[in-house]
């Protein structure tokens, strides 16, 4: 470990909210690695100067998440698919996140430009985050016919 270093995690929107089809265990551990985060930020700060913060990424395609809710059904849409179409009808920049735009948080958060920040989640979601009530629950919700 070295002095003044910075240590980085991923986690997920549903560690504050249910989403249906992401699952109960995912949501519980996304939750408890953001608690970690504010831990270990003060206890390796304090100890060794290190910084710790953790990202919580919107939903994008990803090789990761495609593996999520992958439905048996032919041609039906996968769990990513829906939660990228429930963001761009929430989410105030409705546009696509990419791994770039993550990574790119990533670099500033580990860089010396991010040297006093510690303990925080960003949110790097389009802005998902900050929306109360959903205004398309819809998309999230199977298709019935």
């Amino acid at each position: 470990m070295n002095e003044g270093g910075s240590f980085l995690s991923l986690t997920y929107i549903a560690s504050e909210k249910a989403i249906p089809g992401y699952g109960g265990g995912m949501s519980s551990a996304k939750a408890q690695l953001e608690s970690d985060t504010r831990t270990l930020a003060f206890e390796a700060g304090r100890k060794y100067g290190i910084r710790v913060n953790t990202i919580s990424a919107g939903p994008l395609k990803s090789r990761a998440a495609t593996a999520i809710g992958k439905s048996k059904e032919p041609g039906s849409r996968t769990f990513i698919e829906k939660a990228i179409d429930y963001s761009k009808a929430n989410a105030p920049l409705a546009q696509d996140l990419y791994n770039d735009d993550v990574g790119n948080a990533g670099l500033f958060l580990l860089s010396p430009m991010a040297r006093t920040i510690t303990g925080i989640t960003m949110y790097v979601d389009n802005g998902l985050h900050a929306m109360g009530m959903a205004l398309d629950s819809a998309s999230m919700v199977e298709e019935t016919a």
